[in-house]
C-alpha cells in the first residue's frame, strides 16, 4: 500500500490492493461505531468517517500492471 498526500489539491491518494482497501474499510467501520457512542448519531465526526468510507468503497480505479506487482487500485480521498 502507498499513500501520497497532495496538499495543493487537499487530497490523499491511496494505492492499495483490494484486500488492503477492505481492511481499511473494516477499520473505519469499527471506528465509526466508537464515534457514534462518543458523539451520537449524525455528528460531524461521523459524517467525516462516512465520507471516507464512501470514497474507499467506491474508488476511482486505475488498473496498473507491473511485472513484480499485482493489480492495484488508486483511490482519491
Amino acid at each position: 500500500m502507498r499513500a501520497v498526500n497532495n496538499t495543493d489539491k487537499k487530497e490523499i491518494q491511496i494505492q492499495a490492493s483490494y484486500s488492503e482497501a477492505h481492511f481499511i474499510g473494516e477499520a473505519l467501520s469499527s471506528h465509526r461505531f466508537l464515534v457514534q457512542r462518543l458523539y451520537g448519531m449524525n455528528s460531524e465526526e461521523e459524517k467525516y468517517i462516512d465520507e471516507l468510507l464512501y470514497a474507499i468503497r467506491n474508488p476511482s480505479v486505475k488498473k496498473r500492471r507491473h511485472e513484480s506487482e499485482k493489480d492495484s487500485l488508486e483511490m482519491e480521498i
